[in-house]
């Protein structure tokens, strides 16, 4: 766009102020899409914690099934030391998985915030 009797300085400034809008929008745009992907991470950590607690309560059910086919004396001990070693074993896993989540979590939030940074320097100079 051209005004008469303004010389060029107006089309420069229009058009860098679209070329940074543009860039402005792209970048929220790959934000937008980087967010969406450590999302989907987060998610499927969470499936997979699901999985792991639903492995280590299988575990657990079939330890106690051992033990209860003993005799009462060893069934009894076995069923004991079954719940100590599966209560052990959920929370390991349940620790394992949280700390998965946790640093899925925590870098999705650390590239959302550089991400923003970057927008922000491309937008604001």
């Amino acid at each position: 766009m051209h005004l008469p009797g303004f010389g060029g300085s107006v089309c420069l400034a229009i058009g860098k102020e679209d070329r940074l809008e543009a860039q402005g929008e792209k970048l929220l745009q790959d934000l937008v899409y980087e967010e969406q992907q450590l999302l989907a991470k987060v998610e499927q950590a969470k499936q997979e914690a699901v999985g792991i607690i639903d492995e280590a309560q299988r575990r657990a059910v079939q330890i106690r099934e051992q033990a209860a086919s003993s005799a009462d004396k060893v069934a009894q001990e076995r069923r004991a030391d079954a719940d100590k070693e599966s209560e052990k074993a959920r929370q390991e896993v349940l620790s394992r998985a949280e700390r998965v989540v946790a640093d899925v979590e925590a870098g999705a939030v650390q590239k959302r915030q550089a991400a923003v940074a970057r927008v922000l320097e491309q937008v604001l100079p």
